[in-house]
């Protein structure tokens, strides 16, 4: 591994990148949130189709990567999307919650059912009562907004209700972009692999209907370090 970039005064291996990361102190209203992403250089997510994980899409050093940055947070958010695509799972100690609109979510995953207790659903008051109470069995049902989860609210009850001061949000596009729109992502690490996917259909790292021009988020690069040809970028909101 080759350090091409680091501003923070440090110059890490292959065995300490990511390992302990001293973030700035969290807001007193939100935890403070970082963003984790694998692409491909033209931004997809995924190798497959519509719906697929990003299997294969990383190195094996890249998944070391994020189980380092999963270590680095005290919760981990994701979207509906992205527990449907696949088996999602994380530390027994880590909480997790995911965001549903629809309230289309697979109550029998592993994301529910590894950590009793650990787990919540942000929702919206379209979701029936009847399947609100199931979800109550495998995990805190939190319903803040009409139709659309209200991230602010969400991201309020995890820190003032759970004490947390670290997110990690791992997507996918959907939930990225109305984290980024509400201005709730602090820092994106971003691994880009050295593959081309194409496809106008296929998911991005950001979705969404887009930011008008003034509002584009402006991020400040932090580091670049570069392994076999996929580079692990660390960027900060620029503020």
């Amino acid at each position: 591994m080759r350090c091409l970039l680091d501003l923070t005064g440090e110059n890490h291996s292959e065995e300490t990148l990511y390992r302990q990361i001293p973030f700035p102190p969290a807001p007193t209203d939100r935890p403070y949130v970082f963003l984790n992403m694998v692409s491909t250089l033209d931004g997809k997510i995924t190798l497959g189709e519509v719906g697929d994980t990003a299997a294969g899409l990383g190195s094996p050093m890249d998944q070391a990567l994020m189980k380092r940055l999963q270590r680095n947070a005290q919760a981990v958010l994701i979207g509906a999307s992205t527990l449907r695509a696949g088996h999602v799972t994380y530390p027994e100690t880590l909480w997790r919650g995911v965001v549903t609109a629809s309230g289309n979510l697979p109550t029998d995953a592993r994301f529910f059912r590894e950590a009793p207790g650990k787990a919540v659903v942000f929702t919206t008051e379209q979701v029936p009562e009847q399947k609100l109470k199931e979800w109550q069995d495998v995990a805190h049902v939190v319903v803040c907004g009409t139709d659309k989860v209200n991230l602010v609210q969400a991201l309020a009850f995890l820190r003032q209700q759970l004490g947390i001061e670290r997110l990690l949000c791992e997507g996918g596009g959907a939930l990225n972009y109305e984290m980024f729109a509400a201005d709730l992502i602090d820092e994106w690490f971003l691994t880009l692999t050295p593959k081309v996917k194409g496809g106008r259909h296929i998911p991005t790292t950001v979705e969404g209907d887009g930011l008008p021009r003034e509002r584009v988020v402006q991020m400040e690069l932090m580091s670049v370090y570069e392994n076999n040809g996929e580079l692990y970028l660390r960027y900060r909101r620029a503020r």
